[in-house]
Order: C-alpha cells, then structure tokens, then sequence
C-alpha cells in the first residue's frame, strides 16, 4: 500500500510540476526585421516556428504599430510569413512597436502580457473581457488594457521632407501653383510620385 501511494505521489508530483507556462519557442512565432530602409521604413515578418509541427494556433497575429497606427497580419501555420511595412518617416526618429497575438495561446504571445503566470491571469482577463470586449487583444500600445506589452524598435527618419521643405524653401505660400508644384516635386523624390 505504501508503495501504490509513493509510485501515485510522484507521479502526482510529475503532473503538477508540468502545468507552468510551456515555452513560448513551442509553437509560437518568431518575429524579423530586415535593416531599416531609406527613412526607416521597417518591414516586419512572422513565421511560425515549426510548420511541420502538430500544435498550432491558427489566430494568431502580427501586430505592428508606429506614429498611432496599427496593423495586423494573420501569421499563416503552413510555414509562409505574415508581413508588415511601415515607413518611410518624416520625424528625426521614430518607434516602432510591434508584438505577437498568440491567438488562443498565451505561451505564444511575444512578449508576453502583463500577469501572465499569476493565479488569478485566466479570470482578470475574463472580467476584462466581459466588461471591455476584446478588440483589444490586437490593439496598439495607445490602447489602456493592463494587459498587452510590446517590442520596441526605433529608426531614423528623413526629417524636413514634404511640406515642410516647400514652405521654408522660398516658395510664394500665396502662389498656389508654386506651391503644388514643389509638393509635386517632393512627393515624386520621396515616394515616386502619385498612384
């Protein structure tokens, strides 16, 4: 009898000490960023870690914001990469936020969000849930929820471009088409013109 119990105590034990948090690298997702280009802009892309794996979660996000707008690409689980381009800047530096949504998984999540781990994580992010919704599960880092935290990347810009060239470069701000065409002008310099 004694021995029946020690073998179900340890086992017990095994069980219990396997219910922490499962590494993120499981089948998470890993996030890249190529060298920032002409006036930072950035392309981020996410893969899955093992395609070929049997554990997946197929809602899972990219998310990526800067100057106040977010983006969000579903991070596919066949291997393929979800992407995401933002940029060019006109500010001397700007930051780049940029996360994973782990979808149904909060192993997966990079980083990971603010309590996870905790006793009461599952039913703090229920009742914030129940009371806010939860759009902001893929939200940006203006969002309030005490919850989601994010990589940070910063980039140099190409500041006094635009606008701002045309009006202190001595053109006639009373000449409209002095103006339009210096807006002209920068736009096919910066951006390759109008589509």
């Amino acid at each position: 009898m004694k021995r029946t119990a020690a073998v179900l105590g340890a086992g017990a034990l095994a069980f219990a000490a396997s219910w922490g948090p499962a590494l993120a690298s499981h089948n998470g997702a890993v996030v890249t960023t190529a060298p920032a280009g002409e006036c930072g802009e950035t392309t981020f892309e996410a893969t899955i870690n093992d395609a070929a794996g049997t554990h997946k979660s197929n809602n899972m996000m990219l998310v990526v914001s800067a100057e106040g707008n977010t983006q969000t690409a579903p991070i596919p689980v066949d291997g393929s990469a979800a992407s995401i381009t933002v940029g060019p800047f006109t500010s001397d530096t700007t930051t780049i936020s940029y996360r994973v949504f782990g979808g149904g998984e909060r192993d997966y999540d990079d980083p990971a969000w603010t309590g996870y781990g905790t006793a009461n994580f599952g039913a703090d992010i229920g009742a914030y849930g129940d009371e806010n919704g939860y759009d902001w599960v893929v939200s940006g880092p203006d969002d309030p929820n005490p919850f989601t935290t994010f990589n940070t990347l910063d980039v140099e810009g190409c500041p006094g471009g635009g606008i701002e060239v045309c009006l202190g470069g001595g053109v006639d701000v009373f000449d409209f088409d002095a103006v339009l065409g210096c807006l002209e002008a920068q736009l096919m310099t910066d951006f390759g013109g109008l589509s």
